[in-house]
C-alpha cells in the first residue's frame, strides 16, 4: 500500500519506553518510520502535521481483549470493537476467542484471520486455544499465534482444568511445540469451597466469591508445572500483589515466567466494585484490595510487570443488571485504554513513562511484536496524537464498541487521542473512525 508520506513536527515525543528529545518524525511512503529527529525539512509531497508540543506516540497494544468473533458478534465483533480501540488509542490487538468455536486448530485460525480482512480497523493477532481437543495438533499453530490461551479457571464462556495432571499434559504440548501459554489463573475448587460457605451478605461479593487464595493457589501451580514442563508462561490480568510477587520470584530465578494485569485492578478496588451498580465492574478475576494495587504498581513501576492489557469483554448493560449471581463477568474498556493509563498515573503515582511503556512497548516486546508499540526507524507508523491536557466526561452513549456502556461513565478522564494513524494511514480523527478497515493480520 502507498501512502502520502507525512512530516509531524514540533511534538513532545514518546518512544514507547522514555520521552526523547526529539520533536519531528516523518513516515515515508511505505507506512514506516522513515526518520526522527529536530527542525526536520518538509519536503516535496509530504503532508505537514504541526503537533503544537502535543504528545506523539506509538498506537497503543492491547494484548487482551475479546471481540467474540465468529459466534458472539451479538455482543461484540471485530468491526465495533475495532472502532471502539481507535476511539482509546489501541492499534494492535492480541485477541482471544472465549467462545465457540474456540481456535484449536490451524484450519479455524486461518479462517478467522482472513474473515477479518476489511472488518477490523486495527492490526490483529488472535491466540490460539489449549484444550484437550487442539493439544495433540498444538504444533499447527507455530507461527499463526503469539501464544497459546488456557483457562486454569472456569470464567465467562470457558471451563476451567480438572486437575494438575489435565494442566501438566496441556503445557507439555505447549512446551513440545514451542509456544508460549498465556493463562487465567483461578482455583476452581476454592471458588466452589467460596460459594457453599457463603453467607447471604458474603455471597453478592464478587472479591468473595472469586478470592484472593484462588488467584493465588492457581498462580503457584501453574508456576510449578511450568517449571515441570519447561513452558514459557504468562499470567494474564493478575490481580493480587501475592500473585504478582510469586510470577516476579520465579522470574528472577530464572525461569521464562511472566505477566499482565489490567487498568481496572490499578484504578478501583473491590469496595467501589461492589458499590457500583448493574454489577458494572464484576469481572474475573474480581477486583480485589488497595494493598494489591499497591504492590502491582510497586512491580508495574520496577518493570516486573510486562504490561496492561483491557480485558475487552462486553455483555448488554440489560444481561449485566440482573440479580449478581446470573450477571455475566466483564465488561468494556478499549475505548479508554489510553485516558485510563493518564488517570493511573494521576490517581495512583505510576510514572507516567512506565504507565504509557505498559501499554506501547512492554506488551510488544513480550510478544514479539518487532514492529509494532515504539517509534524507531523501520517499525510500522502506527501513531497516536494527544494532548494530554485536554480532559473529557465519558458519555457511554458516545463510545464506539457494540454495548454502548461503561463501568467509567461520567468519570473525567484527560489524554483522549486527537488523531491516530495505522501504518501511516489516518485511521481516527476528532472522535471519528475514518475510511474502510484496513486492519491486517500480525502473524500468518
Amino acid at each position: 500500500m502507498t501512502n502520502t508520506p507525512l512530516l509531524l513536527r514540533n511534538g513532545r515525543l514518546f518512544d514507547g519506553h522514555s520521552f526523547i528529545e526529539a520533536t519531528d518524525l516523518r513516515v515515508s511512503d511505505d507506512g514506516k518510520i522513515a526518520e526522527i529527529g529536530i527542525d526536520l525539512e518538509s519536503q516535496a509531497g509530504e503532508r505537514l502535521i504541526e503537533l503544537n508540543e502535543r504528545l506523539l506516540m506509538p498506537g497503543l497494544v492491547d494484548c487482551h481483549v475479546h471481540f467474540r468473533e465468529p459466534g458472539l458478534v451479538r455482543k461484540e465483533g471485530y468491526l465495533t470493537g475495532s472502532a471502539g480501540a481507535l476511539h482509546g488509542g489501541v492499534t494492535t490487538v492480541m485477541e482471544i476467542q472465549n467462545n465457540p468455536p474456540m481456535m484449536e486448530s490451524a484450519a479455524l485460525l486461518k479462517s478467522k484471520i482472513e474473515n477479518l480482512r476489511g472488518v477490523s480497523h486495527v492490526d490483529y493477532a488472535p491466540y490460539g486455544s489449549l484444550t484437550d481437543n487442539s493439544a495433540p495438533i498444538i504444533s499447527e499453530l507455530k507461527g499463526l499465534v503469539p501464544a497459546v490461551k488456557c483457562f486454569l479457571g472456569g470464567s465467562t464462556g470457558s471451563g476451567g482444568l480438572k486437575s494438575l495432571k489435565q494442566m501438566h499434559d496441556l503445557f507439555a504440548a505447549a512446551a513440545k511445540a514451542g509456544l508460549k501459554v498465556v493463562a487465567h489463573c483461578e482455583d476452581d475448587e476454592l471458588m466452589r469451597q467460596a460459594v457453599a460457605t457463603a453467607s447471604s451478605e458474603e455471597a453478592v461479593r464478587h472479591d468473595l466469591m472469586r478470592p484472593v487464595a484462588a488467584e493465588v493457589k492457581s498462580i503457584r501451580d501453574a508456576i510449578q508445572v511450568a517449571k515441570e514442563t519447561g513452558v514459557e508462561l504468562h499470567v494474564f490480568h493478575i490481580s493480587t500483589g501475592e500473585g504478582a510477587q510469586l510470577v516476579t520470584a520465579a522470574a528472577e530465578d530464572g525461569w521464562p515466567i511472566t505477566s499482565t494485569t489490567g487498568p481496572h485492578y490499578l484504578l478501583i478496588d473491590a469496595e467501589e466494585a461492589f458499590a457500583t451498580a448493574q454489577n458494572r465492574f464484576k469481572v474475573n478475576p474480581s477486583i480485589k484490595y488497595p494493598s494489591d494495587r499497591a504492590t502491582l504498581l510497586e512491580l508495574l513501576e520496577a518493570k516486573k510487570i510486562q504490561g496492561i492489557g483491557t480485558d475487552h469483554a462486553p455483555h448488554p448493560l440489560q444481561d449485566k443488571a440482573r440479580p449478581y449471581a446470573k450477571a455475566p463477568s466483564g465488561f468494556p474498556s478499549i475505548d479508554l485504554l489510553l485516558p485510563l493509563v493518564f488517570s493511573i498515573h494521576d490517581a495512583q503515582g505510576l510514572s507516567l513513562e512506565r504507565a504509557l511503556a505498559a501499554v506501547t512497548a512492554d506488551p510488544a516486546e513480550e510478544f514479539k511484536l518487532s514492529n509494532k508499540g515504539r517509534l524507531h526507524l523501520g517499525a510500522d507508523a502506527d501513531l497516536v496524537i494527544c494532548d494530554p491536557h485536554s480532559e473529557q466526561i465519558v458519555d457511554e452513549s458516545q463510545l464506539p464498541s457494540k454495548s454502548k456502556w461503561s463501568p467509567y461513565q461520567g468519570r473525567k478522564l484527560r489524554g483522549f487521542p486527537q488523531q491516530v494513524f495505522l501504518r501511516g494511514n489516518e485511521v481516527f480523527a476528532d472522535g471519528q473512525v475514518l475510511g474502510e478497515p484496513i486492519g491486517g493480520p500480525i502473524f500468518e
